[in-house]
């Protein structure tokens, strides 16, 4: 598949013109946001990427419910599993 190099080029400005004002803005707004306002705008993004992600299948599912329910079943995979998520939130 060949890409439209001048297209790809005005997207690529589009993406780093865009990026810029988001850090321009993150600065300027830096230690201003209540956490209401801040919780308020993550919201905002997980209900964006939700709508941007494609349905799971029935499948991938009923797969995932199967590997929950064997972590909950089993205590050494619950335990190991909090100790994960421990080590996630503390990054």
């Amino acid at each position: 598949m060949k890409l439209d190099k001048e297209l790809y080029r005005q997207a690529y400005q589009q993406y780093q013109r865009w990026n810029e004002a988001e850090l321009v803005d993150r600065a300027r707004n830096a230690g201003k946001l209540t956490p209401q306002a801040a919780w308020r705008q993550y919201v905002a993004l997980v209900e964006f990427c939700w709508k941007l992600c494609p349905q799971q299948s029935e499948w991938q599912r009923e797969q995932h419910l199967a590997e929950f329910a064997e972590v909950l079943e089993k205590p050494e995979l619950l335990a190991e599993y909090r100790h994960l998520l421990a080590r996630v939130r503390a990054l």
